[in-house]
């Protein structure tokens, strides 16, 4: 009851409001007919400050006056900088040029920040800009997020070099992981699907804290990571760029982007990877691989059209071959082989009205095939999703733009056939849905968006998701958001714990469905509050900001490892988990061209296991970063540039599933070390379209050196290579370079 109580009192709030002065605007391009293009997603922001924003679709946008700048910097990839001194106007046209010219009225500067929030931005979304996926090496998605205070990133096990996400102190199963707003990281592809996105692909990566739209489903719980990728439509960037990496392990990446021109109207971009790494090593004497050997390839074509006014979509399909081999080193006593293929294709198309622009319609729809076939030692797995989605947007506006709105319909088909060991689950899920979403602005000064969503699953029956989020800055330099709201999820519990594959427990299910599995849906409660603040030190701006977040479980689908360290077994619980997160980040410069984040993170992440509660397993309570990004001063584009980036973590000790029943020689311990893991990396530009760079990861060359209990004897009831805690290999030492022409 005082969940429900609590959403009505952030719906009905009434929070004071003062006026505040804005700067309007629109962002164009010249063609070379004369004809003024709206520029769609043009950084604008106040020269030394975090205050900034970015073009509509429209190419306008609306920013507040800034006390501590004059200059108004307006940026875009494939344009020329421009800067702007605003001292009386109201309302601005800026048109950005196309070729790279250096302009000598122009005094100040302005830099992209490597991550930054949109000031006017409703949701606390944070967003990853290329220059931050640079400070580390970043070969895929799974190692995207070294530098993010947020996301916690972890090998599952010492078997598959397979890696993990969480975010507020709960795994990224319960956070909705999208490609440009169509579902993507979810059911089986979730164990694996962050390496199917290579980092060289990636513009930008969104990352929201807490519940996500109810435009984009019912799956959201934690927060939402939304991939931005690489735009056939960003013509005026250079067409081709190569990425070549390797490492100490030889692990080897090439990746390469081509985009070219098949008309005014149609642009197409070709996105190909490939990586590979056959060398086996055994750093800690086990007798087993450390890191499994694999191939991947990895291929992606977009295409973005426009044909009449108003009118643009784009279509893209993309295609994933990974094969891994693990296991022993010099015998065939225990091996490990994955063999994994997915074929994807989606496409969007929206319309402006052009007598009412601020009315438009949008069409999503993705369909998804992933076949996975694994052996651990003995044991087997396979299993096969299909996945069809289909989602209708229309946006207007009741009267005036204080008061928007957006609504529509979405259906998404699921079927799912898997085998482990000789059992067999097969299911389909038909979830057609509807949803409504009202935003209410009030001078940039306060903000709201209140949605719901009804959906309707073939067996589960009906899903109410409610959400509402709230912005309000009753200063410039003061921004507070809250969040509340509910989410719904299927479990998939094989790729979800595959890592307990690579051990000899017993998989059982406590059936309490007729459905899949035989498990019930879950469903949580997610509540936010987030203060920032902006300050000037030394002339330079800052900012602090505190995030608490509350998620509390329903329906919970537990994975109970201590139970008996030869068993895993899964129950459907309610009000069987919640999780408490408290953030606390700084980002400023110390000193010019010195970028400087400090972060503490505190989690609270409890399970009711055997009726106890239980803190969750492996994950730390407390987590500090330190980053540090030093770049050397340049005066034009073409100037060759150094950067430097140093990246420390600690991380606090971790429960380990109890394994106290086990002879006591092959038990893990009640709780991990706590320990640190130092990165760095030294980059050089040459030119405008070159670069070199070379990094060290795990300094130190900290690591787990007990990874598998019982490793001699894999057919025996304790082996068990899933209680993984900290880093399976020591310490890479990696190179690589990036040129476009």
């Amino acid at each position: 009851m005082y969940r429900k109580i609590l959403f009505l009192f952030l719906l009905v709030i009434v929070l004071p409001i003062k006026a505040q002065q804005f700067l309007t605007g629109s962002v164009y391009e010249k063609d070379d007919t004369g004809r003024l293009n709206s520029l769609v997603g043009a950084n604008i922001l106040w020269a030394g400050t975090n205050i900034g924003t970015t073009s509509d679709i429209n190419g306008k946008f609306k920013i507040p006056y800034s006390t501590y700048s004059k200059k108004l910097v307006v940026s875009m990839v494939g344009y020329t900088t421009d800067t702007l001194s605003i001292i009386y106007e109201k309302s601005i046209e800026v048109i950005l040029k196309v070729q790279p010219k250096l302009e000598k009225e122009i005094e100040v500067v302005g830099q992209q920040q490597s991550t930054f929030v949109d000031y006017l931005e409703v949701e606390n979304k944070s967003v990853m800009t290329t220059k931050e996926l640079y400070k580390a090496a970043c070969c895929n998605l799974s190692e995207s997020f070294e530098t993010n205070p947020s996301i916690d990133v972890s090998f599952t096990d010492a078997i598959t070099g397979a890696k993990q996400i969480e975010m507020l102190g709960l795994s990224g199963i319960y956070t909705q992981s999208t490609l440009e707003n169509l579902p993507y990281l979810r059911g089986l592809i979730s164990n694996v699907g962050l390496t199917f996105i290579p980092g060289s692909w990636v513009q930008a990566i969104n990352v929201s804290k807490g519940i996500g739209s109810v435009a984009n489903g019912f799956e959201s719980i934690t927060g939402q990571i939304d991939v931005d990728l690489k735009k056939p439509s960003d013509i005026n960037d250079k067409p081709f760029f190569l990425n070549l990496y390797g490492d100490y392990d030889q692990r080897f990446e090439g990746n390469m982007n081509y985009r070219f021109m098949l008309s005014d109207k149609i642009q197409v971009i070709n996105l190909l990877h490939y990586s590979s790494r056959q060398y086996k090593y055994d750093m800690n004497h086990d007798h087993y691989i450390d890191m499994p050997t694999f191939k991947t390839l990895n291929l992606m074509q977009r295409w973005h059209y426009s044909f009449i006014d108003g009118m643009e979509g784009q279509i893209g399909f993309q295609y994933v071959n990974d094969k891994k081999e693990g296991g022993t080193i010099h015998s065939n006593h225990y091996k490990y082989g994955t063999d994994a293929t997915q074929f994807n294709i989606y496409g969007k198309t929206g319309y402006v009205f052009q007598s009412e622009n601020y009315k438009s319609v949008g069409i999503q729809w993705s369909f998804n095939n992933y076949k996975n076939t694994s052996h651990f030692g003995l044991r087997n797995y396979s299993g096969e999703e299909k996945t069809g989605y289909f989602n209708f947007i229309f946006q207007s506006m009741f009267g005036s733009p204080n008061h928007k709105y957006r609504t529509g319909f979405s259906f998404l088909y699921d079927q799912l056939n898997e085998t482990f060991l000789t059992s067999n689950f097969q299911r389909i899920e038909r979830i057609p849905g509807i949803f409504f979403e009202y935003t209410y602005t009030f001078d940039d000064t306060f903000s709201a968006i209140a949605g719901a969503r009804l959906d309707q699953h073939n067996y589960y029956g009906t899903m109410f998701t409610p959400r509402l989020h709230v912005r309000y800055a009753p200063q410039e330099d003061w921004v507070i958001r809250a969040v509340a709201g509910r989410g719904f999820r299927s479990s998939n519990i094989f790729t979800e714990y595959i890592s307990a594959f690579a051990s000899s427990r017993e998989v059982s299910i406590l059936t309490s469905e007729n459905f899949g599995y035989g498990l019930q849906q879950e469903s949580a409660w997610n509540y936010g509050l987030s203060l920032v603040h902006y300050f000037t030190f030394d002339y330079r701006e800052g900012s602090i900001s505190i995030d608490l977040y509350r998620t509390v479980f329903d329906k919970f689908t537990l994975a109970n490892l201590d139970f008996n360290p030869q068993k895993l077994i899964f129950s459907s619980i309610d009000d069987g988990s919640y999780s408490n997160s408290v953030q606390v980040e700084m980002n400023f410069q110390p000193m010019e061209r010195l970028d400087t984040r400090i972060a503490y993170r505190f989690l609270e992440s409890k399970q009711l296991i055997n009726n106890n509660w239980l803190d969750k397993p492996l994950s730390s309570k407390h987590r500090v970063l330190l980053n540090f990004a030093y770049s050397t001063e340049k005066e034009t584009k073409e100037d060759p540039q150094m950067f430097y980036d140093l990246t420390i973590q600690w991380f606090d000790k971790k429960r380990i599933p109890s394994t106290s029943s086990n002879p006591t020689n092959l038990q893990a311990g009640e709780n991990s070390p706590s320990f640190v893991l130092v990165n760095a990396q030294i980059s050089r530009t040459f030119f405008a379209n070159f670069d070199v760079y070379i990094g060290v990861e795990n300094i130190f060359d900290f690591r787990q050196n007990v990874l598998i209990i019982d490793p001699m004897n894999p057919t025996g009831k304790y082996f068990d290579a899933s209680l993984v805690w900290g880093p399976v290999n020591g310490r890479t030492i990696y190179s690589g370079l990036r040129f476009k022409l």
